[in-house]
């Protein structure tokens, strides 16, 4: 079962999947995608403020727009700085477990119990 919301590290993981990304496109994926499962402007923003704060995401701008600043208006983008790519694939790790545990079948999680407590011994 899958939550219904999405978390700031949804957020993060889809930034580093897309390299860099405006603002435009964070809306389409996480507001105004359509599905039962979005979130408001706001807490896209606040997610983002918090993510820039822990340093996963960083916000700046494009080299290439701000060279053309004369005939385009520059938007900021939003990166993952590569010091934080270890931290980015511990969570895509880590979502990826919990998603296969929220998935699985009785039998599965019986033999994943097994192997747990055979791991704690």
């Amino acid at each position: 079962m899958r939550p219904l919301t999405f978390s700031k590290y949804d957020i993060a993981l889809f930034i580093d999947e897309k390299g860099k990304t405006r603002w435009s496109h964070l809306l389409k994926e996480f507001v105004e995608n359509g599905s039962g499962r979005h979130i408001s402007r706001q807490k896209l923003s606040d997610y983002l403020k918090e993510l820039c704060a822990e340093g996963l995401v960083k916000k700046t701008v494009d080299k290439k727009a701000l060279m053309l600043r004369m005939v385009w208006r520059v938007y900021p983008i939003y990166v993952v700085p590569k010091s934080r790519k270890k931290r980015i694939e511990a969570i895509r790790k880590r979502k990826k477990i919990f998603e296969f545990v929220d998935s699985a079948s009785p039998e599965k999680i019986k033999k994943l119990d097994e192997a747990i407590r055979r791991l704690e011994e």
